[in-house]
C-alpha cells in the first residue's frame, strides 16, 4: 500500500509477478480508496487478507496525512494477523522505477513551499543505493547537490523544472516515459524480495519518513517559503 503522494495504490505480488493493482491519482482522499483498493485486490487475486504473508506500506516523504494512511492500515494488518511488515521509502521507489538508467538517478518529491524531498542514487546494486539524502532542500539549492549528469524522477521535476537554472538542466535528463510517483507495485515487488531475505520488522517499529516538520510546526517556528530566484 503507498499512498505517500498524490497516486495512492494497492498491489499483490506473488513469486515475484503482479497478480493485482489497484491505483488513483488523487480522485478521491487516500482515506477512501485505501479499503476499496484492498478488497479489490484481494478479489482479482482470489485471496484474503490473512493468506497475505507480508504486508508492505510506503514509508515516505511525501504527504504526511498520505504516508499515515497506508501506514495505519499496514500496522492494523500486521498486528492483526501476526505478519511482518516491510517498508520502503518514496525516494527509493522512484528511482527503482527509473532502472536501466545510463546515469545516477536523482529522485524529487515536491515538498511544496518551494522545496523538494532529495534522493540521489547509485543504481549498480540489486537495489538504489543513496548517495545523497534523504533530505529535505530548498529549490534554489538544488544546483549545490548536482555535479554529475543524472536521470530525474518525481513530481519535483513538473512543478519546478521551469525555475533549474541552465547548467543545472543541461545535467538532468528524462526516462523517455517517467513515472514519477512511486507505485505499489514497485513496493510490492521490492518488498517481495526483502521479506524472503527476513528484512522485515513487527507492526510497533514503524517509523515514518517524514524529514521535515508539519506545517502547522513549521508555521509557528516562522519557517518562510524560500523564494525561486
Amino acid at each position: 500500500m503507498e499512498t505517500s503522494t498524490q497516486l495512492g495504490g494497492v498491489a499483490v505480488v506473488i513469486d515475484g509477478r503482479v497478480v493485482a493493482e489497484e491505483s488513483s491519482l488523487r480522485q478521491k482522499s487516500h482515506t477512501e480508496i485505501i479499503s476499496p483498493y484492498v478488497d479489490e485486490c484481494l478479489k482479482k487475486a482470489s485471496l484474503k487478507l490473512e493468506d497475505i504473508d507480508a504486508f508492505a506500506v510506503g514509508q515516505g516523504p511525501g504527504s504526511f496525512t498520505g504516508i499515515r494512511v497506508a501506514a495505519n492500515a499496514g500496522k492494523t494488518f500486521s498486528y492483526s494477523f501476526n505478519k511482518p511488515l516491510v517498508t520502503i521509502d518514496s525516494l527509493v521507489l522512484l528511482a527503482e522505477q527509473a532502472r536501466g538508467s545510463s546515469y545516477p538517478v536523482l529522485s524529487i518529491i515536491n515538498a511544496y513551499k518551494n522545496m523538494v524531498y532529495l534522493g540521489l542514487f547509485d543504481m549498480n546494486g540489486d537495489e538504489p543505493t543513496y548517495v545523497k539524502g534523504p533530505e529535505a532542500i530548498p529549490v534554489r539549492d538544488l544546483s549545490k547537490h548536482i555535479d554529475c549528469d543524472v536521470t530525474v524522477v518525481g513530481d519535483g521535476w513538473e512543478t519546478y523544472h521551469e525555475y533549474f537554472p541552465e547548467e543545472l538542466a543541461k545535467k538532468m535528463h528524462r526516462p523517455t516515459e517517467p513515472r514519477d510517483y512511486p507505485e505499489a507495485k514497485t513496493l510490492a515487488l521490492m518488498s517481495e524480495k526483502r521479506a524472503l531475505s527476513k528484512q522485515t520488522l513487527d507492526w510497533k517499529s514503524f517509523i515514518p519518513l517524514y524529514i521535515r516538520a508539519s506545517e502547522a510546526e513549521e508555521t509557528k517556528k516562522g519557517i518562510l517559503i524560500s523564494p525561486l530566484k
